[in-house]
């Protein structure tokens, strides 16, 4: 039954239009429209037509409001054939990925009536975007998808909104492309063109020339009139002044071809609209049409080229099914004062072209929404502008698994991105405002994928900059980086194939060569942040995008001279309790498997670890200064000392792990003892690259490797510098001064204790021998403490150094244990003589435990003794504990003595009336040992509290009161001693002989230290000689 043209015999004519105009999937030898029955039409391209058409209004604004997808997309908007100013119009323009950019039109653009026009509007771009038509006309705003040439078709159906006033009347403009077109225009109503007026059953034959159009305007309803062409074109539909409920109003769209229509429907109602909505329902050949309006299902039967008018209730949604495919356009026909609306037509995606992805844009001044249909099982995995919609309430689809659901969008003109990683879902972008509102389907991005954006807020500056630099026609090293880097991200990303890590690798690892990394100078340390921050980031993207592009691979690693990349592909199944260890060169990650919080999905996740070679020296030797750091308390002399490397998980977007994820981390020098590390992450703040420890702490160092536990993925590396403070002079000259004060005070006291006989006992025995040993360690370490360059001879030194400082504390501790047995002398009957204590305990532990000590601390670590810089203990593996642990058990245990000590001496004994000097000069012994305590035992805490903002001041505090320790024990021990004082002043006047009192005095205080006393509570208590 094939015809030539559409020179179809009177009778088959007449069939035709009887029964059903044939669709264009039957016409295979029609010369006008080779058709191939099914397409899909993109919302992104690289080349739209569009016109505009005027109306009754006073005023007309055009505008074109253009979505970028991909950074630095160069757009040129032409208007064919038209002359502005005796000039060609010509807008050049550059959008950024995520950013929307509007373009004004001169009024002049606008199509009146019905004739052949070449006010075309022509928009090209060097990469995919997506572009909504405005046409601001009085108080009756109207917008329309349009959709790139490569999806027009050479067949459509009209839909024209009917009317009742003699001034509104419907229209339609067909729009050829680059190459001439024939068209026929099967007339389904009453349209007048020039002169003429053609009712239905009419056809038009119309030829254009490339970039040239027709305006059709009609007397009555046009709907169901067939357009068909050679080649494919581009159909505008509209009503110009409909007057219904509102004030007049202008509405259009661009038709989708027939080869793009569906059998499937969901149509949800618009949150604001409280009357009657209209559905239009086009079928191109004949098919029974079911639909459901909330409980109520109903079938109609149409025929090929009908259009069926279907009332839509307010707040409920409608569901429609056909055998065959069918067009279905959503007519809001306004509302009127005091809740006044404007009308809009609007295109209904059918269930098949559902997407993942979408791209929506709120209008200024509106009260925007998005209107979603979705599966119900996956609605709680939406996701706007990266983040899962929440709040959002879902309605049942009545005889469907479909919900439908809308959310509120802020009032200010942006873009938003909107997504679900694996089950497609209905967007369509509404919003109203006074006396106006509008209806658009989203952009369907079905060639990019969001996980291939870098739309953080920094980078977006950046781009703009960079932005502002092309469109002056300038140049910039950095900004032709940038744009390098994003087009090697983007191509590798919109390539639907597998790619494997050697083409992530060979570009990326290029770009490290690039000089923009190695300038020098303030001025660009901004640039050379912005785009170390950008290739992290887009080597993570690239990595994970060839994990998920081959399944089949679990995992894939790779090594180049710049890089090494291991990446694992995890099956997204239930909970599991396996640790997955990446490696890249030394460098290891692990991560649990449960690890991510994300919601249930059947696909599989990707992880990617990345070792960068060179990366550290660039940034090391560019960005490290003190001011970088974001730490409490800063590191002196710091450099990094480990590679960097970055951590990657899912799709690229921020997750939150759930669990630490640890890195191991190859020192590239040993670290030194002195040194502290830190694990950090880059950040970039403020157009700044920062090294911060937040989130990331150290759970196990040595000389050669660190292991860091972080609670986010990000680009790590290994931070090492001095912490301690800094040798100054001031300290050094104190610490001299002090120290050769404490030696000489000393001196005097140990002299002290060996040349007075009348105070010698048990106690001055052991403040002797405490003397005699903090005199030789201060001695020893004011004359070799820094003689470090002989390794032996330095441990030797901090060996000694190590036994006589832990000498002095086990003195002391000696002292408080003869405190405590001298009161308990007081109080228990025939308590063992404290004489006895002196000759079998005091000499064998005050000088062999300090040395069994340290023989075990050798022999379990002996290179712990000596540093590179002091002879002094090595911080290594906690060997200053084998110094500190027995400092801090001897001072509890003599804190413990002191407390029972005072508890004895306590109001009980001081009420007795015999032997009160006895108690009083134990008293006296007590609180002069508690000094002590204090003197040795707190002056050395001083030096925990050496971190933070009080560091020098505690550094000062430890430093004077250590140095002058020597000071402190003579000022207690011989100044504060009332019979020491008496010697003294006994040897000046050069007399020898004792007073009447003081002979007394130290009868009683020989008696309190070796007699043994027999108390009895309530009775004297007596002596023995």
């Amino acid at each position: 039954m094939g015809c030539r043209g559409f020179a179809f015999p009177p009778m088959f004519f007449l069939l035709g239009m009887f029964w059903f105009l044939p669709p264009a999937s039957a016409q295979t030898t029609n010369r006008i429209g080779k058709f191939s029955g099914t397409c899909q039409t993109e919302t992104l391209g690289r080349e739209f037509i569009t016109s505009y058409m005027k109306d009754c209004g006073n005023s007309h604004q055009f505008e074109l409001q253009i979505t970028g997808y991909f950074a630095f997309t160069s757009v040129s908007v032409f208007i064919s054939n038209y002359l502005f100013h005796r000039a060609r119009l010509e807008n050049k323009t550059m959008v950024n990925q995520g950013e929307m950019v509007q373009v004004r039109l001169p009024e002049s653009v606008g199509v009146e009536g019905s004739a052949t026009f070449s006010n075309v509007v022509l928009v090209k771009a060097d990469k995919d975007i997506s572009v909504v038509s405005v046409s601001n006309k009085h108080v009756s705003p109207e917008t329309t998808v349009l959709y790139p040439v490569s999806s027009l078709g050479n067949e459509y159906y009209v839909v024209t909104p009917s009317t009742e006033p003699l001034d509104s009347y419907p229209e339609f403009s067909v729009i050829t492309y680059q190459e001439p077109n024939s068209m026929e225009i099967h007339v389904k109503g009453k349209l007048h063109y020039l002169t003429q007026v053609h009712s239905t059953d009419s056809k038009l034959k119309f030829k254009l020339l490339s970039l040239q159009g027709i305006q059709l305007q009609g007397i009555e309803d046009l709907s169901g009139t067939r357009i068909v062409s050679e080649k494919p074109v581009a159909v505008l539909v509209g009503q110009v002044c409909f007057c219904n409920s509102t004030k007049c109003n202008h509405v259009f769209e661009q038709l989708l071809p027939v080869c793009s229509w569906g059998t499937t429907y969901i149509i949800p109602p618009l949150p604001w609209q409280k009357a009657d909505e209209i559905v239009y329902i086009t079928a191109s050949q004949s098919t029974t049409v079911l639909y459901q309006r909330g409980e109520h299902q109903e079938n109609v039967t149409l025929t090929g080229g009908s259009v069926h008018q279907l009332p839509v209730k307010p707040s409920i949604p409608v569901y429609i099914s056909a055998n065959v495919s069918i067009q279905v356009m959503f007519y809001s026909l306004g509302a009127a004062i005091p809740n006044s609306s404007h009308a809009f037509l609007m295109n209904v995606p059918d269930v098949a072209s559902y997407c993942l992805m979408y791209s929506i844009n709120n209008q200024e001044g509106f009260q925007n929404f998005a209107l979603m249909v979705a599966n119900t099982s996956e609605t709680g995995a939406i996701i706007l502008d990266n983040q899962r919609l929440r709040s959002v309430e879902w309605n049942q689809v009545r005889g469907t698994k479909y919900v439908w659901g809308m959310h509120t969008l802020g009032p200010a003109m942006r873009s938003h991105a909107v997504e679900h990683a694996s089950s497609p879902f209905a967007l369509l972008s509404v919003g109203t405002a006074a006396m106006d509102s509008y209806g658009i389907p989203g952009s369907c991005r079905k060639n990019v994928t969001f996980k291939c954006q870098t739309e953080t807020q920094q980078i977006k500056e950046q781009l703009k900059m960079c932005k502002d630099v092309f469109q002056q026609g300038s140049t910039s090293e950095f900004c032709s980086f940038m744009n390098s880097t994003l087009v090697n991200l983007e191509t590798m990303c919109a390539e639907d194939r597998a790619a494997s890590l050697e083409e992530v690798a060979r570009p990326f690892g290029s770009f490290l060569n690039s000089s923009i990394l190695s300038i020098g100078g303030n001025e660009s340390k901004r640039e050379v942040a912005s785009a170390v921050t950008l290739l992290l980031r887009s080597v993570e993207l690239a990595a994970l995008t060839a994990a998920l592009r081959s399944p089949e691979k679990k995992t894939q690693n790779m090594t180049t001279e710049f890089m090494a990349i291991e990446t694992l592909l995890v099956p997204a199944a239930g909970r599991c309790d396996e640790v997955f260890r990446l490696r890249g060169q030394n460098q290891t990650m692990d991560i649990h498997c449960n690890a991510v919080t994300r919601a249930a999905t059947k696909d599989p996740w990707a992880v990617a670890f990345i070792s960068y070679f060179t990366l550290d020296d660039i940034i090391n030797t560019t960005f490290l200064k003190e001011g970088d750091l974001m730490a409490d308390e800063k590191l002196r002399n710091f450099h990094l000392n480990s590679r960097v490397v970055s951590g990657a998980i899912g799709d690229g977007r921020p997750m939150n792990l759930s669990k630490p994820v640890n890195f191991t981390l190859c020192h590239r020098q040993a670290k030194k003892e002195e040194e502290e590390a830190r694990c950090v992450h880059w950040k970039f703040i403020s157009g700044k690259g920062t090294w911060a420890e937040d989130g990331c702490k150290i759970l196990q160092t040595n000389s050669t490797h660190t292991i860091c536990s972080c609670d986010h993925l990000s680009s790590f590396a290994l931070l090492m510098g001095l912490t301690g403070v800094e040798e100054s002079d001031p300290l050094t000259i104190i610490t001299y001064v002090g120290l050769t004060f404490s030696l000489l005070c000393l001196l005097l006291a140990i002299l002290t204790f060996l040349l007075c006989h009348s105070i010698r006992n048990v106690s001055t025995s052991l403040h002797l021998q405490l003397c005699l040993c903090l005199f030789l360690a201060d001695m020893l370490f004011l004359t070799a403490v820094t003689r470090t360059r002989s390794r032996v001879v330095c441990a030797v030194i901090a060996g000694f150094l190590h036994y006589l400082f832990l000498a002095c504390f086990t003195w002391m501790f000696l002292e408080g244990l003869h405190l405590f047995l001298t009161v308990r002398n007081l109080k228990v009957v025939n308590y063992t003589s404290v004489s006895r204590f002196k000759k079998r305990f005091m000499y064998p532990f005050g000088y062999g435990f300090p040395a069994l000590v340290v023989a075990v601390s050798a022999a379990v670590k002996p290179g712990g003794y000596g540093t590179s810089k002091h002879c002094w203990l090595s911080l290594e593996r906690g060997f200053h504990w084998s110094f500190l642990g027995p400092v801090c058990a001897i001072i509890l245990i003599n804190l413990t003595f002191f407390i029972v000590t005072l508890w004895i001496l306590r109001d009980k004994l001081s009420s007795l009336n015999e032997d009160v000097s006895t108690v009083k000069d134990t008293r006296l012994l007590t609180f002069k040992a508690i000094a002590q305590l204090f003197i040795l035992g707190c002056t050395w805490s001083l030096g925990v509290f050496q971190v933070g903002s009080a560091k020098m001041v505690m550094a000062y505090l430890f430093t004077i009161v250590n140095s002058l320790q020597g000071a402190f024990i003579f000022l207690v021990h011989c100044l504060l001693n009332r019979q020491v004082r008496e010697e003294y002043r006994r040897w000046i006047k050069g007399t020898r002989k004792p007073s009447p009192t003081i002979q007394t005095f130290s009868s009683s205080v020989s008696t309190v230290t070796t007699g043994t006393k027999m108390v009895s509570w309530g009775e004297p208590s007596t002596s023995s000689p």
